[in-house]
């Protein structure tokens, strides 16, 4: 029994090496433990993360043991040392590895986190900064930071810039972005394990920085959803009139320090239904600042209202209370409400039916007395056209007496067509062209064709009808409809 068990203590065997003495800050270094006799699953690498980050960790057996490969990044610039790592009754040698900051293929980096405020007062919106100086060779990605009870970060923009290193180096300074929101008071800490960047198809481990914090603790008196920061508020135009039982929004801009919820909770408290005004629940949209930095939350807000009754209708104002630390009282921003014409669109539709009535009927009336006015025109065209070509006194007879603006047939005798004239047209005194007409008939009168044509033609030309003729011209065409 001893003699075996002093051959298996004399087989066992456990070592460790590096494959690198001197690395430069940001690359990685294989920590490379063979054991024989030994299972590497039991090995606990946890002394490592005080100074380094172990990133990656391979295994793998063969005929002459088992080989354990872990990845290390160092976390420090200097000299650091690689504490023996125990393995059940044996353990490996202790190493040291040589870091620099920077080398001729790994640039200088630096990083520094910034807090505006610096001292933040809580449920205050801060913009947390991370700053990152290299020579323009690496490219960054965003690290994630670790949640912690207390606070809540929200992801903003980024930017890259010419910059300063602190030594006064120049550099390529890279910049992200964090809302930092401390939702309970007291002083805490904040940090990234690393900071992962690529340079040519290489992976480069930073190490973070931290950032110590206080948060400033808010009056117990101050009620929930009330933020320290006074809030900006930009709203849409209303209408100036608005039909009743119609459903209407009313959109408006909120930039500060409030959530959806705290929003939400502060409008349910000052908006109420009433008899003249249904209010339907609000819709609240997250939408990104303007300024891809900014920390405030803005949030775009829509009330759908609904009047209920006509006559004037007076919307509510709102106010969106805030702290005002620097007096030491809670403020309000107002929004101030507007009053609207609210109208039966039932009542009003009557009076548009109405109104559209009178019209059609003014419009059919102004139309019929175009058509009369050019039924008129054209017959007192026609006949006039007939009297200048009639060839001889009984043909001049007989056109004048088919003289008529209404259209009626031709008179019997030039008496009775005189009456007619007379009592259908308005200035248009024939009777002494008739006397002369009569008197040329029965050769009594030595007036030429010429001169009685002229004579009529002179007096007919300015006739036209009397106001009432043109209801004879009406029941004239209702009569020819009717043949």
């Amino acid at each position: 029994m001893l003699l075996l068990m002093a051959g298996a203590a004399h087989a066992a065997s456990l070592t460790a090496r590096l494959d690198r003495t001197v690395v430069a800050l940001g690359e990685p270094v294989n920590l490379t433990v063979r054991a024989r006799g030994l299972n590497l699953d039991a090995l606990n690498p946890a002394p490592l993360g005080a100074t380094f980050d172990v990133y990656a960790r391979t295994r793998s057996s063969g005929e002459s043991g088992e080989t354990l490969v872990l990845t290390l990044y160092p976390r420090a610039a200097g000299v650091l040392r690689i504490p023996a790592l125990p393995l059940e009754h044996m353990h490996t040698q202790g190493l040291s590895l040589k870091v620099t900051d920077g080398n001729e293929a790994v640039p200088r980096v630096t990083a520094d986190w910034t807090l505006e405020p610096a001292m933040p007062r809580v449920n205050q919106p801060t913009r947390l900064t991370l700053s990152i100086c290299d020579d323009g060779s690496l490219q960054w990605q965003r690290p994630d930071l670790p949640t912690q009870a207390g606070r809540s970060v929200r992801v903003l923009g980024e930017e890259e810039h010419a910059g300063v290193h602190m030594g006064g180096e120049a550099c390529t300074l890279h910049r992200y972005f964090w809302a930092l929101l401390a939702t309970r008071a007291g002083t805490a800490t904040l940090g990234v394990p690393m900071l992962d960047a690529n340079r040519f198809g290489q992976r480069l481990r930073f190490p973070g920085p931290d950032l110590a914090y206080q948060a400033v603790a808010l009056p117990a008196w101050l009620p929930d959803h009330v933020p320290p920061v006074a809030p900006v508020i930009h709203a849409d135009p209303l209408p100036e009139r608005w039909p009743m039982q119609r459903p209407f929004s009313w959109r408006f801009e909120v930039l500060g320090g409030y959530s959806a919820a705290g929003l939400r909770a502060l409008l349910d408290g000052q908006l109420r239904d009433s008899p003249a005004l249904g209010i339907y629940p609000p819709l609240i949209e997250a939408v990104a600042p303007d300024d891809p930095a900014s920390p405030l939350s803005r949030y775009v807000v829509t009330l759908f209202l609904e009047p209920r009754a006509s006559g004037a209708l007076n919307l509510p104002a709102l106010r969106l209370p805030w702290y005002d630390a620097a007096r030491g009282q809670m403020a309000s921003m107002r929004l101030a409400g507007k009053t609207l014409t609210v109208f039966d669109p039932r009542r009003q539709r009557i009076v548009q039916g109405m109104l559209g009535l009178a019209g059609a009927l003014l419009l059919a009336g102004a139309i019929w007395q175009i058509r009369c006015r050019v039924r008129w025109r054209l017959a007192r065209r026609r006949v006039l056209r007939v009297i200048r070509e009639a060839r001889d006194i009984a043909g001049l007879d007989q056109a004048v007496r088919q003289f008529s603006l209404t259209g009626q047939a031709a008179a019997s005798s030039l008496g009775e067509w005189q009456h007619r004239v007379q009592r259908e047209t308005e200035a248009c005194d024939v009777a002494d062209a008739v006397r002369r007409l009569e008197r040329q008939r029965f050769g009594r009168d030595a007036s030429t064709l010429a001169a009685l044509q002229q004579g009529f033609l002179g007096i007919l030309a300015r006739s036209r009808p009397k106001s009432r003729s043109f209801r004879s011209i009406l029941c004239m065409d209702v009569r020819n409809s009717q043949t």
